[in-house]
C-alpha cells in the first residue's frame, strides 16, 4: 500500500493531463484519492482524479475545499474539470484575495470575455 502510494506522488508530480491511466489501474486510484480527502490533502486528490479523468470527483473535492477556505486547491478541482460555472465563481473570489493573475487564469479558462478585458484594462 505505501508502495503505490509513493507511485501515485511520483505520478502527480509530473504533467498529470498527459498522463493516460490504464483503465485497470483507475480503481485502485480512485481509493487513493478518497485516501487524500480524508486526511484534507487536497491537493493530491485532485491530481489523482485529474489522471482518473473523475470529473463529478473533482468539483466535489473543490467544493469542498471552498467550504473549508482553501481557494487555490479549489480552484485547480473546477480549473481540471472545465466547471465555466465554478470556475467564474472562483475568478471573483480570487479578485477579493487579491490574486488577479489567478483570478485571470480562471476568466480566461472559463471563456469570460468580459472579465479578461476588464483586467486586461485595469490591472
Amino acid at each position: 500500500m505505501e508502495d503505490f502510494n509513493l507511485v501515485v506522488k511520483e505520478l502527480i508530480n509530473k504533467n498529470i493531463e498527459e498522463i493516460n491511466l490504464p483503465e485497470n489501474m483507475r480503481e485502485e486510484f480512485e481509493k487513493t484519492a478518497e485516501r487524500y480527502v480524508k486526511n484534507g490533502n487536497y491537493l493530491d486528490a485532485i491530481k489523482v482524479f485529474v489522471l482518473t479523468k473523475n470529473k463529478e470527483k473533482l468539483i466535489e473535492t473543490a467544493n469542498l475545499c471552498l467550504k473549508e477556505n482553501k481557494p487555490y486547491d479549489a480552484f485547480h478541482g473546477f480549473y481540471y474539470s472545465n466547471d465555466t460555472e465554478n470556475l467564474n465563481k472562483m475568478g471573483f473570489i480570487l479578485l477579493q484575495i487579491p490574486d488577479i493573475e489567478t483570478a485571470f487564469k480562471a476568466f480566461k479558462k472559463a471563456e469570460n470575455k468580459e472579465m479578461i478585458d476588464f483586467i486586461e484594462k485595469n490591472f
